[in-house]
């Protein structure tokens, strides 16, 4: 505990007051039951700052900081931490639960640092709407740092949310509206975003454009976008992985990584030789487009097993297109020693 509260405040020595050039809004989810935003700092050097004493706002009703203690994000991987610390995953409106911060890293164990925040209880709207980095919750002052406006372009502008977009043109962070203001911003479509897309980051400079941005079947918090993908035809999703090594009495999280094409079901379950069924997971009956671990729980396994190898299934079901999935996965089963 002593050697790590030194390293915190090593880190935030060096941190302190670095420019804050670089840290940008990389994906933002805004038609979901709780809305979300991927922080990048995006940095040629292993540049770090400390973004506690930020906002991330849409600015409409009650705001606050992201966090009370210091949350260091990292222009590069480090890679003496299990999480990738060049993101950080705002929730925008889910008070009461713990941040996730320097001096606690990732303790859910998702791959990236989560904060969450009490700001406007509807999270981000799904019509015209926007996402500002800011050090305060007035986006008329100046201190904007990033921004990205977007909209259902139905052709009846918000008046409140234009007046945002006015605010970070003149701070030099978006292109001020023109005669149609709508034009200007991120298209989301005239029913807006399905629960399963954001919008995200493409790669490149960032101009401080529409075009910067790009809205995207697959959601990827704490991870690379994923802006384009070629998938088979007919496939629900896709094994990350064709062999896997499940440790017993491992502490950390274990399971099976799939890439998901389409809204559906999953389920895993473990054969032995002979066929008998070893392991059955839970149905996970709606996952979402994108990368998804289906975990793998050893009070469930159906009977003693021995070290080896043990065939897997992966079986996926789209209702709504009338269509199942399945793949084999190897599973080596390896005993404590």
């Amino acid at each position: 505990m002593k050697y790590r509260l030194i390293f915190i405040l090593i880190v935030l020595f060096l941190c302190r007051g670095r420019a804050v050039a670089g840290l940008l809004i990389n994906e933002a989810a805004c038609g979901t039951s709780s809305d979300w935003v991927e922080l990048r700092f995006d940095s040629e050097t292993a540049d770090c700052m400390d973004i506690s004493g930020l906002y991330v706002t849409m600015y409409y009703g009650t705001n606050e900081p992201l966090a009370t203690q210091p949350v260091t994000i990292w222009g590069a991987d480090r890679p003496g931490t299990p999480y990738d610390d060049r993101f950080v995953v705002v929730h925008l409106a889910e008070p009461g639960v713990p941040d996730e911060t320097d001096a606690t890293g990732d303790t859910n164990r998702n791959g990236y640092i989560d904060l969450y925040c009490d700001n406007y209880y509807a999270g981000l709207w799904n019509s015209d709407g926007v996402v500002s980095i800011d050090t305060d919750d007035d986006p008329a002052n100046g201190g904007i740092l990033d921004f990205v406006a977007y909209s259902d372009r139905d052709g009846t502008p918000n008046s409140t949310i234009m007046a945002y977009v006015a605010s970070a043109a003149g701070a030099g962070e978006w292109t001020a509206p023109g005669d149609d203001p709508q034009e200007n911003c991120v298209d989301i479509g005239r029913n807006g975003l399905e629960e399963w897309m954001s919008i995200s980051r493409k790669s490149g400079p960032d101009t401080n454009t529409g075009a910067d941005f790009v809205v995207t079947g697959y959601q990827t918090p704490g991870r690379e976008n994923i802006t384009r993908t070629q998938k088979a035809p007919g496939r629900l999703f896709k094994l990350l992985r064709k062999k896997l090594l499940i440790k017993a009495g491992c502490s950390s999280p274990q399971g099976v990584p799939v890439f998901v094409y389409e809204p559906c079901s999953i389920r895993f379950r473990i054969f032995s030789a002979a066929g008998l069924l070893v392991y059955e997971s839970p149905m996970f009956p709606a996952v979402q487009p994108g990368y998804f671990t289906i975990p793998f729980e050893r009070r469930r396994l159906r009977m003693c097993v021995r070290t080896g190898l043990y065939p897997g299934l992966v079986e996926g079901a789209s209702s709504r297109l009338h269509r199942a999935d399945s793949d084999i996965v190897y599973i080596i089963m390896a005993g404590k020693r």
